[in-house]
């Protein structure tokens, strides 16, 4: 079997200097890449989700936002308690 390739290819390619990275142009290629990915544009393309403007208003209304709403009020509806953050916390310990 003739391995002269192996000896030639050793012989062309030593003259040559190893290619160092560039580490900020790597990082631009791959910022590049990811901002044109389907991932990147599916998230730029959603729909941004409305927030309630109160809502209390919404969960006696029973508006299309009652869900956020329950979850912005933390289950109480008090004002006062539902932006305490520990006031999750105490109602599980009382349930």
């Amino acid at each position: 079997m003739d391995l002269g390739f192996l000896q030639r290819a050793e012989a062309r390619f030593a003259s040559r200097a190893a290619a160092h990275p560039d580490f900020g142009m790597l990082r631009a290629a791959l910022a590049a890449q990811q901002a044109a990915s389907a991932a990147v544009q599916a998230l730029v393309a959603r729909p941004v989700i409305p927030t309630v403007a109160d809502p209390l208003v919404e969960l006696i209304l029973h508006g299309p936002l009652w869900r956020e709403a329950r979850l912005a009020q933390r289950g109480a509806f008090c004002p006062a308690i539902a932006s305490r953050p520990s006031a999750v916390a105490r109602q599980r310990v009382v349930n």
